[in-house]
């Protein structure tokens, strides 16, 4: 099944990802709880949080 999302979460998705990569907090998310945006933006964020810690625990490859 697919699930229809609009540009704008899109964009609430992407704004959540990159705020991630620059450093910020989850409390530097621009959107109001109430909004469908503030979800969207959280699950960026912690998407690339578990991206990242996914990433930090791979071991190095030997050479």
């Amino acid at each position: 099944m697919s699930v229809y999302q609009t540009k704008a979460q899109v964009h609430a998705f992407e704004r959540g990802f990159q705020a991630y990569g620059k450093g910020k907090s989850q409390t530097d998310n621009p959107y109001p709880r109430e909004a469908d945006y503030f979800t969207f933006w959280m699950q960026g964020y912690q998407q690339a949080q578990q991206k990242d810690r996914s990433a930090e625990q791979r071991p190095l490859p030997e050479h």
